[in-house]
């Protein structure tokens, strides 16, 4: 009795049930000299008795009655198989493995479990000499050990069950917060980066994924389409985003000053460093950096730069020790850089550091659908800095700026807007006339924006057939007019001094819709 109640304190500390069920058999093995030892466990479901042995696992089905074990959950009580009670099983394969080894005189024992519970099927298998297990169903000791076992086993599986659903629950919460976040996240980069075409969507997923992911970014566009704005969005959208955005455009600073302007100085530095100046590494550190135009840093600051985004640190001018700045760089250029290392104008090491991740941002002209919406941006911007009242934008004038390439960008549509609404008053809306004197010229397929010398001198000498260059002359300024109206044919005819009846006749004839 006392050896069975150490072997029960043994098991009582124990809540892991892998733990438990190995301790248990490791247990019975010792005590009883036995041969084999195994728990059938029910699965998941409750429709399988599972157990490991000798690195196989096997299973019974609890309502298959083709093994021995369904026989004993349907009428628990013990089962003892002899050599030749045990040829009755033999065409069960799964059997038939776990009774390989057994020697002769020597039997199994399937012992239930919990039997006052028959949602729950819990088996032990125990193979040994016939005598000494004959013996064991008599024992009394050894069975209120393994109902000890099993009542351990049972407040085992059920804080094993309570901490799977806390951490799927747990991971639920976390997937939903995350979702959220990223909802909030589209919306919030939505703000910054408009436009609603494709290539603008999968700009902003590209910027969601690239602040995530915490590696260096390269933004690459024209001038004018928002490479501050997107660094600036990556900032907004990471981990470091309630720590400081630091931007300094490489190009606008004179060689010799930039350095000090990144690096900082310490005072005496050089002449006129009175004081110690903090540099833009420093001021970063937790935040992002933004280097805008780095494709016009100089070979010689490149090489010092790659140093410092290899080691994270960096000497202030003037300086004898070294300072640490844990910030994150996001770089931008108008320039193509593999170009530019191709050409040994650019570090190609440098490159590679700064191209973990490449974000390349369309110009205006690949993304002609957005036009409309970003209008509407900066008349509404305009009115809320101004305090005007511009309601829109003409469709005329709109179709007008569609048909025009904005080698500016958007920051060239934005400057016209924003002129265009000072000429507006208030309560009414922009028009093509809103536009001033300013020209805009369409680019040809080679790029130019002037036709040939021939075509200069002689404006009509394309000319074949003059009756049609006429009456195509005039449906383009009755086109014309319709669209400065609105397709108003009352306004088109007085302005073009026509009976509106005649007007109507030459759109017929003309085909003018």
């Amino acid at each position: 009795m006392n050896q069975w109640l150490a072997r029960a304190v043994n098991l009582a500390a124990i809540r892991d049930t892998d733990e438990l069920v190995e301790k248990y058999a490791a247990e019975l093995r010792e005590e009883l000299g036995l041969h084999a030892v195994c728990v059938l466990l029910p699965s998941a479901d409750g429709r399988r008795l599972v157990t490991q042995y000798e690195g196989n696992e096997l299973s019974w089905a609890v309502d298959d009655f083709e093994n021995p074990f369904a026989h004993v959950l349907q009428n628990p009580e013990p089962k003892l198989l002899d050599e030749k009670d045990r040829l009755y099983w033999l065409s069960d394969a799964a059997f038939c493995t776990l009774i390989k080894d057994i020697g002769h005189g020597e039997s199994v024992l399937i012992q239930p479990l919990l039997p006052d519970t028959p949602s729950v099927h819990l088996l032990v298998v125990l193979m040994g000499k016939t005598i000494e297990l004959s013996n064991l169903m008599q024992s009394e000791t050894w069975l209120e050990f393994s109902k000890f076992f099993a009542l351990q086993w049972q407040v085992a599986s059920g804080i094993e069950r309570q901490l799977d659903k806390e951490s799927v629950l747990t991971e639920s919460i976390a997937r939903i917060r995350q979702e959220e976040r990223a909802r909030e996240m589209s919306v919030r980069v939505r703000t910054q980066l408009i436009g609603n075409s494709d290539v603008m969507q999968q700009v902003r997923e590209q910027v969601i994924t690239a602040a995530q992911s915490g590696l260096t970014v390269l933004i690459q566009g024209e001038t004018g389409t928002g490479k501050e704005l997107a660094a600036q969005a990556v900032h907004n959208m990471s981990s470091r985003s309630n720590k400081p955005f630091v931007a300094i455009n490489c190009a606008a600073i004179p060689e010799n000053l930039l350095e000090s302007e990144l690096f900082g100085y310490e005072r005496g530095a050089f002449s006129g460093a009175d004081k110690a100046k903090k540099g833009l590494l420093a001021e970063a550190d937790g935040g992002t950096l933004f280097l805008d135009e780095i494709g016009d840093m100089s070979v010689m600051l490149q090489a010092k730069l790659l140093r410092m985004l290899e080691t994270r640190k960096f000497r202030p001018v003037g300086a004898k020790d070294e300072i640490h700045s844990d910030f994150r760089l996001v770089a931008a250029t108008h320039v193509h850089l593999r170009e530019q290392v191709e050409r040994n104008q650019f570090r190609s090491d440098l490159y590679y550091r700064l191209n973990q991740y490449p974000l390349d941002l369309p110009s205006l002209a690949e993304r002609k659908e957005d036009l409309s919406e970003l209008t509407l941006h900066f008349i509404d911007a305009y009115n809320k800095s101004r305090g005007t009242e511009v309601t829109g934008i003409r469709y005329a004038a709109l179709k007008f700026l569609r048909e025009y390439d904005f080698p500016g960008n958007v920051r060239e549509l934005r400057n016209l807007i924003e002129f265009s609404c000072a000429q507006t008053n208030s309560g009414e809306e922009i028009d093509i006339m809103s536009f001033g004197k300013r020209t805009f010229h369409k680019k040809t397929r080679g790029g130019k924006n002037s036709s040939s010398k021939t075509e200069k001198e002689h404006p009509f000498s394309q000319i074949k057939n003059l009756r049609q260059a006429l009456l195509n002359y005039e449906a383009a300024i009755i086109k014309s007019r319709l669209e400065l109206y609105d397709g108003n044919k009352t306004k088109t005819a007085v302005s073009l001094n026509l009976p509106k009846r005649t007007l109507a006749h030459k759109c017929r004839k003309l085909e003018i819709q």
